[in-house]
C-alpha cells in the first residue's frame, strides 16, 4: 500500500513529532525516570582524630558500638538553628582507612577532597574531574542544573573555596549565599504545584493526540508497519505513566530565606534549599560545602571540653602547633592532652550532627519512587583525616543512601586503598561500569 506524502506527514506524531516533545526526554526534571539516582558531596574541614572515630572492627554497626566521635548518630536534642535529629546509624556505612595522601600534596585543600587523581605534586588543584562531576556526565541528563554548588564560605581562592572541578582545573562556581540560591531556583514559582499540574495535563493531551494520530495512521499500514508502530508507542506509554507518578512529589517552595546569615545559618538553609532542589528535581547533584580549612568556628554553640569561640582548625591542632588553641598552654601535660582531645571530639561530633541533619532532612523529602535518601549515595569527606598531623592516611569517610541498592548501617575497612578504589566502588552503583578508576588506579573496595 503506497502512502502519500500528506498522509505520512499526518501521522508524524507517532514518526516525527514525539521526539520533541518533552515527555519523550525519560531525564529530563519535569519527567524523572523510575529510578532516578542523585549524588550528594558533604564536606567539611580539618579532619577528625581517627581513633576516635573510626569503627574498631568491620561488620554491622549498633547503637552499643559507635566510637565516641559517633555516638550522635543515636540521635540528638536541638541546638540553637539546628532543630533535633533523629537516629541516622542505620543509614550510614562507615569506610576506613581509604589512602588519600597520595593524591593531594598540600596540607590543606578541600579542592582536592573530591578528587581521586595525584595532583602530581602540583597546586593543589585537581587536573581530572571531581567525583560528583563525574557522575553527573552519567546523571544529571537534562535536569535545569547539572549540579549544585552551595557554600557559605565567603573564601573564593580556588584551593579553599571551591570542591567541584571538570578537568583540567576549570572550577565550578558556588553559590555563597542562599538567598542567591532561593531567587536564582526558585523565583516566580509562586504555587509549583499548580503549575506542573498544569504542564502535566498538557502533556497528557499531546499524549492522547498522539494515541489517536496513531490509531488513523494504523488503518493504513500494513501488519509489519503497524508492530513499529505499536512498539514505539508502549515507550510513549511509559512516559505517560512517569509522567503521572510525579504527582506525588512533595516540591513545595518555602519563604525566601532571610538575608545577613552568619556562617552555620547560611549552612543549614542551604541544606535546605539542596534538599527541596534534589526533590523538585532540578538537579541530582549537590554540592555541600561547610567552611574552607580556616573559618569554622562553634561560637554561641556551648560546645563542653571548653570548645568555647576557638576556630575548628585550632582546635584540630590539639598541643604543639603554632595554630593551637593557646588556653591550654599553662596546664599539665597530660590534662592539656586530655582536654585537647576531647575537644576534637566534641568537634567532630558537631559536624556529625549537622551530616545527620541532611540525611533527616533527605529521608522526609517523598518521591514517587520513596524518598531521596533511597535514591542517592551521599558522601561524607574532608580534605585530611588526622586533623592533628594533617594525615590523609586513614580518611573519615560515610557514606549513606541506597542507589544501586547499597547497604548501609555496617562499617568497611581498606587495605590502604587508594582514593581511587573509593571513587570506583561509588561509580559502579551508579551503574557506570569500571574495573578501576583513578591515580594511581585501583579498583573497587571489596565488600563496600
Amino acid at each position: 500500500m503506497k502512502i502519500s506524502r500528506r498522509a505520512l506527514l499526518r501521522g508524524a506524531g507517532v514518526a516525527v513529532a514525539l521526539p520533541f516533545l518533552d515527555v519523550m526526554r525519560p531525564q529530563r526534571a519535569s519527567a524523572a525516570p523510575a529510578d532516578p539516582k542523585r549524588f550528594v558531596a558533604f564536606f567539611v574541614p580539618n579532619g577528625t582524630d581517627p581513633g576516635a572515630w573510626h569503627p574498631r572492627s568491620e561488620g554491622p554497626l549498633s547503637a552499643d558500638n559507635l566510637t565516641p566521635c559517633l555516638v550522635d548518630m543515636k540521635g540528638f536534642a536541638a541546638e540553637r538553628e539546628w532543630p533535633a535529629g533523629d537516629a541516622i546509624w542505620q543509614d550510614v556505612t562507615m569506610v576506613s582507612g581509604v589512602d588519600h595522601q597520595a593524591i593531594c600534596s598540600d596540607i590543606h585543600s578541600p579542592a582536592m577532597s573530591l578528587c581521586a587523581h595525584t595532583d602530581g605534586g602540583g597546586q593543589a588543584v585537581p587536573r581530572k574531574a571531581t567525583l560528583d562531576q563525574v557522575l553527573a556526565d552519567h546523571i544529571a541528563s537534562e535536569t535545569p542544573y547539572r549540579s549544585l554548588n552551595l557554600s557559605p564560605t565567603g573564601d573564593t581562592a580556588v584551593t579553599q573555596g571551591f570542591i567541584s572541578f571538570r578537568d583540567g582545573g576549570q572550577v565550578e562556581d558556588a553559590f555563597r549565599d542562599p538567598a542567591a540560591v532561593f531567587d536564582t531556583l526558585f523565583s516566580g514559582m509562586s504555587n509549583p504545584s499548580e503549575q506542573m499540574t498544569d504542564i502535566r495535563r498538557r502533556r497528557a493531551s499531546v499524549l492522547d493526540w498522539v494515541r489517536e494520530d496513531a490509531k488513523r495512521l494504523n488503518q493504513r499500514l500494513g501488519a509489519a508497519d503497524r508492530a513499529r508502530v505499536e512498539q514505539h508507542l508502549e515507550s510513549v506509554f511509559e512516559l505517560e505513566r512517569q509522567i503521572q507518578s510525579t504527582t506525588a512529589s512533595s516540591c513545595a517552595i518555602p519563604d525566601a530565606p532571610p538575608r545577613g546569615l552568619e556562617l552555620h545559618g547560611k549552612f543549614k538553609q542551604m541544606i535546605d534549599l539542596g534538599v527541596l532542589a534534589l526533590t523538585c528535581d532540578l538537579t541530582r547533584v549537590l554540592i555541600l560545602q561547610y567552611s574552607n580549612s580556616w573559618d569554622l568556628s562553634f561560637a554561641g554553640y556551648d560546645l563542653p571540653d571548653g570548645v568555647g569561640d576557638w576556630s575548628d582548625h585550632f582546635i584540630s591542632h590539639k598541643l604543639g602547633d603554632r595554630d593551637r588553641a593557646t588556653d591550654l598552654d599553662g596546664l599539665p601535660q597530660a590534662e592539656a592532652s586530655r582536654i585537647a582531645n576531647a575537644r576534637v571530639v566534641q568537634t567532630s561530633r558537631f559536624k556529625v550532627r549537622r551530616f545527620a541533619y541532611l540525611l533527616n532532612a533527605m529521608k522526609a523529602a517523598s518521591t514517587p519512587t520513596g524518598n531521596l535518601l533511597d535514591e542517592s549515595l551521599v558522601l561524607y569527606t574532608s580534605e585530611n583525616g588526622d586533623g592533628d598531623s594533617h594525615g590523609r592516611a586513614n580518611m573519615p569517610y560515610m557514606l549513606a543512601g541506597h542507589v544501586g541498592g547499597f547497604k548501609t548501617g555496617r562499617a568497611v575497612k581498606s587495605s590502604s586503598a587508594p582514593t581511587g578504589a573509593l571513587h570506583c566502588s561509588i561509580i559502579n552503583y551508579f551503574g557506570i561500569e569500571m574495573s578501576e578508576y583513578g591515580d594511581p588506579k585501583s579498583g573497587p573496595i571489596p565488600g563496600l
